[in-house]
């Protein structure tokens, strides 16, 4: 069986965690590599190390390559090495792939990607998630965002760096997507931070406190998720004011204690305005319908894209 030669790739920023990648590429047939970081040094120490060809702009790297990899810590980065002095886009001259593992703003992001697109350059968002260990292991998570016929192209890139791809939709919806697990995770912990000081003030312990809320329904949110809010069938048989009434009263035990929790503050007034607005008797699942209302969803600056699969 006749063996496919790899695409040539190159890395432009080998900080702690793009040398890692670096060194996994190298290590997995990827024996041409070229890498590119502003730090002249970092690259001439790594190509000396490990046998990479070390290159001297991101121009460079894009001329001698097929695939330009960026691990850099800013849109801002991002932008210059795509669009700058000695650019990846010069490189090309109208033809080439990105693969961003950076973890950016995604609205650069989809903005990079117009503008690559319009010099024939196909753009993928592949934020990384995992140490650097991870990286050099091929141990990471990746969350892919990008036009289906490139992400196939480099999938034995991505292959080679992760045990785990998330598909997203497309450029952009990667960087979107772990900014709202982050955001979702973020007040989940904040919420059950806030769960805790109140409960011990009242004497519980705190396992105790998570013990109760996952009987009486932490359990179980998810699925309610999945079956009411999800499809929109608003049918989980609770009703929205009972909920208000108990968030009414753990803010009214919070205001007693002298015990600034801001997010039961937050959303007391949010189901307090909800229940005002739909009534008592709405489902506590129309809480999504009250968001719509305050903030009218533009359905023509989203594409279409396919459902991501669950992140863990």
């Amino acid at each position: 069986m006749t063996s496919v030669d790899p695409l040539r790739v190159g890395i432009v920023g080998l900080g702690a965690f793009g040398s890692r990648v670096a060194m996994r590429l190298l290590w997995n047939g990827y024996h041409t590599l070229g890498v590119y970081d502003c730090n002249d040094m970092t690259s001439r120490l790594f190509s000396n190390e490990y046998g990479a060809m070390g290159l001297g702009s991101p121009r460079m790297v894009a001329q001698t390559c097929d695939v330009v990899i960026t691990v850099l810590p800013t849109a801002d980065a991002l932008r210059e090495v795509c669009f700058g002095w000695e650019s990846i886009a010069k490189g090309f001259g109208g033809k080439g792939l990105v693969i961003d593992l950076g973890v950016t703003d995604p609205v650069e992001t989809q903005s990079i990607a117009r503008e690559f697109a319009a010099k024939g350059i196909s753009f993928i968002d592949a934020p990384a998630f995992g140490s650097p260990a991870q990286a050099k292991e091929g141990a990471l998570t990746l969350v892919v965002g990008g036009d289906d016929d490139a992400v196939e192209i480099v999938s034995p890139i991505l292959n080679c760096l992760s045990n785990r791809m998330i598909r997203a939709g497309g450029s952009g919806s990667a960087q979107a997507a772990s900014a709202i697990a982050d955001y979702l995770h973020a007040a989940e912990l904040l919420a059950t931070s806030e769960a805790i000081r109140l409960g011990t003030q009242f004497g519980f312990q705190p396992e105790t406190v998570l013990g109760i809320c996952n009987i009486l329904g932490g359990a179980g949110l998810q699925a309610l998720i999945s079956k009411d809010l999800v499809t929109r069938k608003f049918q989980s048989g609770r009703k929205l004011g009972h909920v208000q009434q108990n968030i009414a009263i753990a803010s009214h035990m919070a205001s007693k204690s002298s015990m600034a929790l801001p997010l039961l503050s937050a959303t007391g007034k949010a189901w307090a305005d909800a229940e005002s607005q739909f009534g008592f008797g709405a489902d506590q699942t129309e809480i999504l319908k009250w968001l719509e209302k305050i903030v009218p969803f533009d359905n023509t600056t989203v594409k279409d894209a396919p459902v991501a699969e669950p992140m863990a």
